[in-house]
């Protein structure tokens, strides 16, 4: 690919506040980019990913860029002719690994099926899994827990999709299946629920924000878009749920994502806010306390014919910020507003209808990623980034060490699908070809001088083992000839801590497991 596709475009958008600079960039402005979502990285960079089209693309991307917004490197997400979709979101670990999630068919028919996969920070693949289910199937968010383990979110897990709509299942680092879930409510007026994002409760459980189709009790019986909200604990276990005004006929509207106050004692939720009569939605704030509770809901702007507040977040204790918009005309606005839906200050970053997913710097700046979109279907994506008052950041001078936990510089090329453990029936982990993939076995663990893998898969073929430290940096490869069932590594000058094993055999299928040196 010539190097000109992997230039950052830096501009500034001159149909908007024309006497005003500020800081923004255009990217991968040749190849009709659809931005998805961003997180700042460990070194103070920005990692963002996005789809090539609108609709149903062949792959997707994840790039790089510095605290300046100028781009470092590019990873392609996918092989040509197949569907997958590895945007949906993106979160990292205090080590710098980078876990996505998504959606692929690349393991079946046209249907799509969840995926989520971890890459070292050096962008490369540490493993992949892939549920696979009958009919449509999608993983949309991810989040970390504090013990590093990985929660995704899957949707329409049965074909019948009246049931197990909204389920989540739990990973350790390695990628092992901890356990998996799924929610069908307790109430029978709820129909058709959706989930968009989970949030950690600071108990260790898990919140998972949407709405839901609410049957009125009084004739005629309608059906209205409520607020929704499912609450489980650390292990997965239904605790409860809430359906936002079920007392009310003719209000309702839907939630987008949830962040926890900074006193650990409410739930601050961005939705639309939807009113008839008269006949529209307002973005608004919801507030909530631990046991569901609805204390508030803080309209930001009067009714109009659309109104909508996505991706809120904390900037300090009584301040968020988010992507909004309200009214008949004009795009998303950013906005910063108080814990009481008072708008202090607004700015509209694009003259279009996508709404901005957000994020809080270290240093308390605000990102926005939104896109354009133009009468020939092709998609324009920036990043802005501004202060607390929104208004154009500075640029920095002083150099960052970036991607300091790669021993190479980073090479922009494609991250291949296959080769992903597969979870059938949501239980059972097997290989590509529908083998049950074996137990490796890793002994002493805690290790001095040397440890042994044995696994009976081993003399099936020849394998090859890979060590990583907790950093992602391989310290280890050594092929493993067939019909041989365990190995001996020697550990001598190895740093004392936890080391991921994997262990690849015929296929790329990936076993892993951990050790401990003493």
């Amino acid at each position: 690919m010539k190097k000109a596709l992997f230039t950052t475009i830096c501009c500034f958008i001159v149909f908007i506040l024309p006497a005003q600079q500020r800081w923004s960039n255009n990217y991968l402005e040749s190849e009709n980019p659809f931005g998805k979502d961003l997180n700042e990285s460990y070194d103070k960079g920005y990692l963002f990913t996005g789809r090539f089209g609108p609709n149903y693309p062949n792959f997707n991307w994840l790039i790089k860029t510095d605290i300046n917004g100028n781009l470092l490197w590019k990873k392609v997400l996918g092989e040509l002719n197949s569907y997958s979709s590895l945007a949906d979101d993106i979160c990292l670990d205090n080590s710098g690994n980078i876990y996505l999630s998504g959606s692929t068919n690349f393991y079946g028919d046209d249907n799509s099926d969840p995926i989520i996969m971890k890459l070292n920070p050096c962008g490369e693949k540490v493993w992949c899994r892939v549920f696979i289910e009958e009919g449509n199937n999608y993983c949309s968010d991810v989040v970390l827990t504090p013990d590093k383990d990985v929660v995704v979110l899957l949707k329409y897990m049965n074909t019948i999709h009246i049931s197990d709509r909204i389920c989540l299942a739990k990973f350790d680092s390695s990628g092992n299946l901890l356990w998996n879930q799924c929610f069908n409510g307790s109430d029978s007026s709820v129909h058709n629920e959706e989930a968009r994002e989970i949030t950690l409760t600071p108990e260790g459980g898990f919140l998972l924000t949407g709405e839901c189709y609410y049957e009125s009790p009084d004739p005629p019986h309608a059906w209205w878009i409520k607020p929704y909200y499912i609450k489980v604990d650390s292990a997965g276990n239904f605790e409860w749920e809430m359906v936002v005004h079920d007392e009310i006929i003719d209000k309702g509207g839907a939630a987008w994502n949830t962040v926890l106050s900074s006193d650990r004692n409410y739930y601050y939720s961005s939705i639309s806010h939807y009113y008839h009569p008269p006949f529209g939605d307002a973005p608004a704030l919801l507030k909530m306390d631990l046991n569901g509770s609805i204390i508030d809901i803080y309209d930001l702007a009067p009714v109009g014919e659309y109104g909508k507040m996505v991706q809120a977040k904390f900037i300090t204790d009584t301040t968020l910020m988010a992507s909004a918009t309200w009214g008949d005309g004009g795009g998303p606005e950013a906005v910063i507003i108080d814990t009481l839906g008072n708008i202090q200050y607004s700015l509209q970053l694009l003259d279009n209808e996508w709404m901005a997913n957000t994020e809080v710097t270290f240093d308390k700046k605000l990102l926005f990623l939104t896109k354009i979109h133009d009468q020939n279907d092709n998609f324009s994506t920036y990043l802005f980034k501004l202060n607390q008052q929104l208004g154009s950041d500075t640029l920095y001078t002083q150099l960052f060490n970036y991607d300091s936990l790669c021993p190479n510089q980073i090479v922009s090329d494609t991250i291949p699908i296959e080769g992903c453990g597969l979870i059938v029936g949501m239980e059972e982990l097997v290989d590509g070809n529908n083998n049950k993939i074996p137990e490796l076995l890793i002994y002493p663990s805690p290790a001095q001088n040397q440890f042994t893998l044995q696994c009976e898969a081993l003399n099936e073929s020849s394998t090859k083992a890979e060590i990583y430290d907790l950093y992602g940096q391989r310290v280890m490869s050594l092929e493993i000839p067939k019909g041989q069932t365990e190995t001996t590594v020697k550990t001598e000058g190895w740093q004392k801590g936890v080391y991921l094993v994997q262990v690849w055999r015929a296929g790329g299928t990936l076993v892993s497991g951990k050790v401990v040196i003493e």
